[in-house]
């Protein structure tokens, strides 16, 4: 009978996410890993496997997390303006704060590691699809049709992630803004 763990795993997936949205996978070393976790190298490849997994776990908690914030937002009270606008705002005080170093790592995870690994290919898509009919139920149900609704969701989502890149360059909150407000007004008039 296996030992029950005698630790967070939330807590141990967190710290591991926050060295590969720091570091990026191919400068996380194995140390870096351990030192973020509490747990020997060898806790560590037993509760989750190696080094890919590692990552693997740390992304979809990022997404469980942080993307899922946004799509709270999206699913959320309010009109579909009032959502989006929400959505970027999230963005903008992030990047007023300093919080943007990391930049997203979704947007990292699919620059680095999504062209050469199926799993994390496989999870960034998963997301963003899932994104995508939060922001298309929104806007639908302020009138907007299907075909319509896509086309919006997808130039919307394209500015999102655009912007969590250009913060993590020291992009300034106001460009950001501007962003937020041309991705408002592509709304049909008097909605939201």
């Amino acid at each position: 009978m296996a030992r029950p763990r005698e630790f967070d795993e939330n807590k141990v997936i967190e710290s591991l996410m926050n060295v590969f949205w720091d570091k990026g996978y191919e400068a996380a070393t194995m140390q870096d890993l351990v030192r973020a976790s509490g747990l020997l190298k060898g806790s560590l490849y037993g509760a989750f496997g190696d080094k890919q997994a590692l990552y693997l776990a740390a992304l979809k908690h990022y997404n469980r997390t942080r993307i899922q914030a946004g799509i709270d937002i999206l699913n959320g009270e309010g009109r579909a303006r009032q959502k989006i606008a929400r959505l970027f705002d999230n963005v903008i005080e992030s990047t007023k704060r300093g919080l943007f170093g990391g930049g997203c790592l979704l947007c990292n995870a699919s620059l680095e590691k999504a062209v050469s690994d199926r799993q994390v290919k496989n999870e960034i898509k998963t997301t963003i699809r899932r994104l995508k009919v939060a922001i298309m139920d929104a806007v639908s149900m302020e009138g907007v049709n299907e075909d319509q609704a896509a086309s919006l969701a997808a130039f919307i989502i394209s500015a999102y992630f655009g912007t969590r890149v250009l913060a993590k360059a020291g992009a300034p909150a106001a460009m950001i803004g501007d962003t937020r407000d041309h991705c408002l007004q592509l709304l049909p008039r008097g909605q939201g």
